[in-house]
């Protein structure tokens, strides 16, 4: 068999250790295919074991169309809590061990360095630096071990340090003080609450005693208002560790001049805290991964590998080429786009299943539930009779990248979903506007994804609105789905009223 030279290596990057398991595969330092357990357990969040890491794994092989053997290394993301910052391991990793890769090399990347390298080889730049911020199981001994900054050139990464961070633990024992469950699983109902609230003079003290409660349902009011004070509490910590501990005086050297940004860890996928970075700190280009979540960690830690390791090129990322990452399921069947665009305009829900899934938790358009954005009782519909979810919670827009800025206040275009803006035309699209008047929009290119694209133009021609509701295609406790009989299965056991799965239009 002949030997890969360095710039051929292939590797198999793996996170998962405690939840959100995830596989990928690098050819030539390039991300080829990514897909998280659960789309294929059905089990949320589910971490790695031997059974799931077969499955995966020989899923991730297929649809990469290689074989075991042709794998040069697998990198790993370590658990978060191990004290060091950039020291690298050949060894074998507390995660894989047992499952028989004593053939392969494994490389143990930090935690923390996984999810910067994750952010910084996705970019554009060489040069940044970087900020990473994500949970703790709220034991103060992690206390300095939920963050890492530093900074990256060309092929090179670097932490610098850990700063104490306490923004993810109060965050989480808010959510979970208020009743509405695991931390994990509901950061996100917690960000959709708080803009029902008013912020509080002073943020609720919550220390590991207090016990969860059933406020949401006791005292909406009350919930909301904490919920209100909690994310402000998250975006002024946020923002305060940036300007003091990456913008202040006294790290105004190099690399810290750069005014280059890579954001990574659970804690980004908060909307408004990423709104305000951008407006409020001296960098002027930010870049996420749009999986910047602790499923990403293998992707950094293949990437870092790939680069910082094996000195093998970058690759110049376009947006799609990081975010849609499953397997490429072919269409079966020319899409009609103006038949859909038209059953969407007379009220229809559509489960849409097109082209290779997200990697991460956002639907970007391929595994996707969409409906008309003018329409008010599409909301209570999607979260009362389809999710089966809080009454609360928004549905984001997905929106044609040349019109966002006659429907958003906002400078630049949102690919991945991780940024709010105020709706200058709400009474227009009150499905998609959350009562704080903003929306958690997406934008989208024909470049970047074609079918979503003509499809949103077409429904443009009808009703003089260059937009959709788009919101992920699970029911209530699902992941997203990835095979075409998933959904299948999801539009015979759900109330909409349409399914396009590759191609292939189902009605009821």
């Amino acid at each position: 068999m002949q030997t890969n030279t360095n710039s051929e290596k292939i590797i198999l990057g793996v996170s998962g250790g405690h939840h959100d398991g995830a596989m990928c595969i690098l050819k030539g330092g390039k991300i080829i295919v990514a897909l998280e357990v659960e789309r294929l357990s059905k089990k949320k969040k589910e971490r790695l074991h031997d059974n799931s890491f077969s499955l995966l794994l020989e899923y991730v092989l297929d649809a990469a169309e290689i074989k075991w053997e042709d794998i040069d290394y697998v990198a790993s993301g370590c658990c978060p809590e191990y004290p060091y910052l950039n020291d690298v391991e050949l060894s074998r990793d507390w995660l894989i061990e047992g499952l028989n890769l004593q053939s392969k090399p494994i490389y143990t990347v930090p935690h923390h360095l996984s999810h910067a390298s994750a952010a910084y080889f996705t970019s554009p730049f060489t040069d940044a630096v970087f900020l990473t911020l994500d949970g703790s199981d709220g034991n103060v001994e992690y206390f300095f071990h939920n963050s890492l900054v530093g900074w990256g050139t060309d092929n090179f990464i670097k932490g610098d340090r850990m700063i104490p961070c306490g923004t993810s633990i109060y965050y989480q024992r808010v959510c979970e003080y208020l009743g509405l469950g695991d931390a994990l699983h509901k950061v996100g109902t917690l960000m959709g609450l708080a803009s029902y609230g008013t912020i509080l003079r002073s943020y609720v003290d919550l220390s590991p005693e207090h016990e969860t409660t059933n406020l949401i349902e006791e005292n909406f009011s009350t919930a909301a208002n904490i919920a209100a004070t909690a994310q402000k509490v998250l975006e002024e910590r946020v923002l305060n560790s940036i300007k003091s501990d990456m913008c202040s005086p006294g790290w105004n050297r190099d690399p810290y001049k750069s005014t280059n940004l890579c954001l990574g860890g659970g804690i980004f996928y908060n909307c408004p805290t990423n709104s305000r970075i951008l407006k409020e700190t001296k960098f002027k280009n930010i870049h996420h991964f749009p999986s910047c979540g602790d499923s990403g960690i293998g992707i950094g830690a293949a990437l870092y590998v790939a680069h910082t390791i094996l000195d093998q090129p970058r690759h110049q990322y376009k947006p799609h080429e990081i975010c849609y990452l499953g397997k490429n399921y072919e269409l079966k069947k020319e899409i009609d786009y103006e038949y859909i665009a038209r059953r969407i305009s007379e009220g229809a829900v559509v489960a849409w299943m097109n082209g290779r899934s997200e990697f991460g938790p956002r639907a970007l358009g391929n595994r996707s539930l969409l409906a008309d954005p003018r329409n008010q009782y599409n909301k209570d519909r999607l979260n009362h009779d389809i999710k089966q979810r809080e009454w609360y919670r928004p549905f984001a827009p997905i929106v044609l990248e040349e019109c966002y800025q006659d429907w958003f206040d906002f400078d630049i275009p949102s690919p991945f979903m991780l940024y709010t803006a105020q709706v200058k035309q709400p009474e227009k699209v009150p499905a998609i506007t959350h009562v704080d008047g903003s929306a958690r929009f997406q934008t989208v290119t024909e470049e970047s994804n074609t079918h979503i694209y003509k499809l949103i133009k077409e429904f443009e021609k009808i009703t003089n609105v260059p937009m959709l509701i788009n919101t992920s295609l699970n029911g209530k406790g699902q992941p997203i789905l990835e095979t075409p009989e998933d959904g299948v299965e999801f539009f015979n056991n759900n109330p909409v009223d349409m399914a396009v799965i590759h191609g292939e239009i189902m009605e009821k």
